[in-house]
């Protein structure tokens, strides 16, 4: 079931708390005391309407039912809580020390993703990054009752790894402006993403290794062939096969992903590129018709011809960028595969149904 908010007009003070012995960075950035303003207001109107965070179903269509009405309706029409009070809230739930390194570039870097860019794009706003990080975080706690069930293939993650994930997370699109990566540059806006968060991840205190995880999993997120990389990587894991990057990435364009042979990294990524996924298109019919749409409106900035609303980009999307294999964690295919092949069928019916010819 959904969890009703907690009291979240208390996070800006523990933004100022996090902040005042760590993050220069964010506390010399002249957009702070704005966003300290902005996040208060968000919150309390949040708390004032009964604002509830969500929390996967009792199956894939509950679940994706919840998505659509707390994430693409709710939040979108009558107030979301800011990123920081989603990472509050988040780091509660998983049980993180309040001065771990984990905890403070929880914090840093969600109010980093709150600040207002010059850009404005249409899909990759706030909402998303909101969305994205809401479902890395039930992917994790569903991924923890995977493990405590015994479930064969499961892969234990701790409190630190999860928050870990729970960072990439919500600064994966860190002041995306809307564009595509560039021709040839296929980590373009993964990088940019990343090299704005790095000083605030070694401002909080995580190890250099912690913050080259978070590096591989954003670059995981980029669609122009990482992406497929872990797809592939995360399959062959579930079939107790070694993944071979000499098949995989033969020409070696994602060295830095080789990394990914290594279970948890893996899973980590997966979840990430999973949330990232179902937020776009994942949650059934209705929520795919909303971001589809708003996700066309941001691409005619880079190609006026792109139209992701029909059911055969729909039907690209399943196949494709989805794959006909479904999504790539354990957690993310035990929560929504069922409901994904449902919205897969249905696109394909109506598709044969246009097809169809008359007859009189």
């Amino acid at each position: 079931m959904s969890e009703p908010s907690p009291a979240v007009t208390h996070v800006a003070d523990e933004i100022i708390r996090i902040l005042k012995d760590n993050a220069q960075t964010v506390c010399d950035d002249p957009r702070l005391k704005k966003t300290l303003r902005d996040v208060q207001a968000m919150d309390q109107k949040f708390e004032e309407i009964g604002g509830i965070f969500f929390h996967t179903g009792s199956n894939a269509f509950e679940t994706a039912q919840k998505f659509t009405e707390i994430h693409v309706k709710n939040y979108r029409q009558t107030g979301r809580p800011s990123l920081p009070a989603l990472a509050v809230y988040h780091a509660e739930q998983m049980g993180l020390d309040k001065d771990s390194p984990e905890y403070k570039a929880m914090i840093m870097v969600a109010v980093r993703a709150e600040m207002k860019i010059a850009a404005t794009p249409i899909y990759h706003t706030k909402f998303h990054y909101t969305d994205v990080a809401a479902m890395t975080a039930n992917l994790l706690e569903k991924n923890n009752e995977m493990v405590n069930a015994g479930v064969a293939g499961a892969v234990p993650l701790t409190k630190q790894e999860q928050a870990l994930t729970f960072i990439a997370a919500i600064g994966h699109d860190l002041d995306h402006d809307g564009h595509v990566n560039p021709a040839g540059d296929p980590l373009f806006n993964e990088q940019k993403s990343f090299h704005l968060m790095e000083p605030l991840l070694q401002e909080a205190g995580l190890s250099a290794s912690d913050i080259d995880k978070i590096y591989t999993i954003l670059m995981t997120t980029s669609p122009d062939g990482p992406h497929a990389v872990l797809k592939v990587v995360a399959q062959a894991g579930r079939e107790g096969r070694i993944a071979d990057f000499s098949v995989i990435d033969r020409q070696n364009r994602f060295p830095e992903l080789r990394v990914l042979a290594q279970g948890k990294l893996t899973q980590m990524a997966a979840i990430v590129s999973d949330s990232d996924l179902y937020a776009s298109s994942g949650a059934g019919l209705e929520s795919s018709k909303v971001m589809s749409a708003l996700f066309t409106a941001e691409l005619k900035k880079d190609n006026e011809s792109v139209d992701l609303t029909t059911d055969n980009a729909r039907k690209f999307f399943l196949d494709n960028i989805v794959g006909q294999a479904g999504y790539a964690s354990n957690a993310g295919r035990a929560v929504a595969n069922e409901s994904l092949e449902k919205l897969r069928k249905d696109t394909e019916r109506r598709l044969a149904a246009a097809q169809k010819p008359l007859t009189v």
